[in-house]
């Protein structure tokens, strides 16, 4: 009796849990031209090229990224809330030439000034910061592919 009003309580308990995604997603590059030229696009400039076209499209600003091989977007309020507000940097960088990651770090900025990385994206929080990004991307020729999770489910499912 104890056991099945455990799994009841368990079964209950899932349900009701908030959707929670990694912190990247993961692009696939096109073979083609770019959306502004008819050069083919081959290489790493223009691969980091289509990233930053991308996020300006998408209404990012590029700020100054820490290494040379991965394009950094300024920090943008997402969330205020009284006690804290939530704000989310950027990076993308691609991945052995066929593919394109894309970094998402949320902070939450308390009133104090204090500043604490959240480990993990909640559904909500993904949709805003990613709904204008997957469309400049597409128009680059960067597919998106979701992370290693989604495509994980979709290859059991055999799609």
């Amino acid at each position: 009796m104890r056991l099945a009003a455990f799994i009841a309580a368990l079964i209950l308990l899932t349900g009701c849990s908030p959707r929670l995604s990694p912190l990247y997603r993961d692009y696939e590059v096109q073979a083609g031209t770019h959306a502004d030229t008819e050069e083919t696009v081959d290489d790493h400039a223009a691969a980091m090229e289509r990233i930053r076209a991308g996020l300006l499209e998408a209404g990012w600003d590029i700020g100054e990224s820490v290494t040379p091989n991965v394009v950094a977007a300024e920090s943008r309020k997402f969330r205020e809330w009284g006690v804290y507000s939530i704000e989310v940097e950027l990076e993308v960088a691609p991945v052995g030439g066929n593919y394109v990651r894309l970094f998402v770090h949320p902070y939450r900025i308390y009133f104090t000034g204090a500043k604490r990385k959240i480990p993990y994206l909640r559904g909500s929080l993904a949709r805003s910061v990613l709904k204008d990004l997957h469309a400049a991307f597409e128009e680059q020729g960067l597919e998106h592919i979701g992370t290693a999770q989604t495509r994980d489910r979709a290859a059991l499912r055999g799609k």
